[in-house]
């Protein structure tokens, strides 16, 4: 149930509580003056025209008429269990008031708009070109590697042929 919708219910139910105070009884105190009784319906009926047309502050303005005039009661000989009641009535009335009004303004998008930063654009800057001086490159020699040969070693090892003469001697007849 929306507040708005929980409104008519507080104030039917602030009414009938003035009405039923209104009665009297020996424990709780004179009768609400039927003076009072109009005054504090016209201040709840306006708070509920405020709320309806969304126009919050005199809702609020109107909350705390109620409020004022429930105040005054006991100055009537009111008993102060009615006028507890009723205050407290008018105190629920003004919570829900202030939701509703904060419901309206959560609900309306801010526009804030977004500060414009303006740089400075910097003054263009002129390079005059620079013209590289030739180099020549120095010659160059490219000695290859040594080659070397590596020993067949897939005997297990052995480095030398047993039947092989040393480099240099001739074999002899044999």
């Amino acid at each position: 149930m929306t507040t708005v919708s929980r409104l008519p219910a507080l104030l039917a139910a602030a009414a009938l509580t003035a009405a039923v105070a209104g009665c009297g009884d020996d424990d709780t105190g004179d009768p609400i003056p039927a003076d009072k009784a109009q005054t504090l319906a016209t201040q709840l009926d306006a708070v509920e025209q405020n709320v309806q047309q969304d126009d919050c502050k005199d809702a609020q303005t109107a909350v705390n008429q109620a409020r004022s005039t429930v105040d005054t009661l006991d100055d009537n000989g009111v008993g102060s269990d009615v006028q507890d009641a009723l205050g407290d009535g008018v105190d629920n009335l003004g919570t829900l008031v202030s939701q509703e009004c904060e419901e309206e303004v959560d609900t309306t998008p801010e526009t804030t708009p977004e500060p414009t930063v303006t740089e400075p654009i910097p003054e263009p800057t002129t390079t005059e070109p620079t013209t590289p001086e030739p180099t020549t490159p120095a010659p160059t020699t490219t000695t290859p590697p040594p080659t070397t040969t590596e020993p067949d070693e897939s005997d297990g090892g052995a480095q030398f042929d047993p039947d092989a003469l040393p480099p240099g001697q001739e074999k002899k007849g044999d």
